[in-house]
């Protein structure tokens, strides 16, 4: 979609250059996650995404059962086709068509969307960076979990495992154009068409509209003086 290319292909040459060279540069530290399936208590090797880590119930036709916990403390139990974590560089992506909001790069958080929910009332969240997630798939859930990051590497969850995931300690640095902010608007514009309609004209007088302008002011649709309006007869 270009939300990580800000550049013009025609200048890419020169911009990397420039770059090279020692030209001032302004960098964007892309936040990532951090992931590892735990079975058996036994932790698993760690996997990084930038956009979003995935769990959701793959061939199975069964919604996928979840527990979510948040720095240890219960939150829900997700009923649905499955649940996103992302970033804010990974709002714009799997999360947005999901119903998850758009978050600037440099806002320090972690959405938490579900992927077609069992509940209405079940909304998209967003938390601090700096919280813990634990997904586990229950023994009595119908279906078992497949867990995917950045779209690949994806893992079969079993009844019993553990998923944790939390901000990675490497973050992706990437040159911006200009700025981080003036980046990501311009690529809302390009990308998304963010908010693009017909403006509104402004409002014609109507003819019914001097009627009572003039009414009011004590002069008649034609212009001529009525005098002040005189109050009804008493009854």
């Amino acid at each position: 979609m270009g939300f990580l290319t800000p550049f013009d292909l025609q200048s890419l040459k020169d911009d990397i250059r420039g770059a090279v060279d020692g030209a001032a540069v302004k960098i964007s530290l892309r936040m990532r996650l951090s992931a590892r399936i735990v079975r058996a208590g036994k932790p698993g090797c760690t996997y990084h995404a930038l956009n979003e880590v995935v769990v959701e119930r793959g061939g199975n036709p069964h919604l996928s059962l979840i527990e979510c916990f948040c720095d240890d403390q219960f939150l829900t139990t997700v009923q649905a086709d499955g649940l996103i974590i992302a970033t804010p560089t990974g709002s714009t992506a799997y999360s947005m068509s999901a119903g998850g909001s758009m978050v600037h790069p440099s806002v320090p958080a972690i959405l938490f969307t579900p992927i077609c929910p069992h509940s209405l009332s079940f909304r998209p969240l967003i938390f601090p960076d700096s919280v813990v997630f634990r997904c586990d798939i229950p023994e009595d859930g119908r279906a078992e979990g497949v867990v995917s990051f950045d779209g690949k590497n994806s893992q079969p969850l079993k009844h019993g495992d553990a998923l944790v995931i939390k901000m990675s300690s490497y973050p992706v640095p990437t040159i911006c154009k200009d700025d981080s902010t003036a980046d990501w608007f311009s690529s809302l514009d390009s990308a998304l068409g963010f908010n693009v309609r017909v403006r509104q004209k402004a409002p014609k007088p109507s003819r019914y509209f001097n009627t009572i302008f003039n009414d009011l002011n004590g002069s008649s649709s034609t212009g001529s003086h009525a005098g002040p309006r005189q109050p009804p007869p008493p009854q």
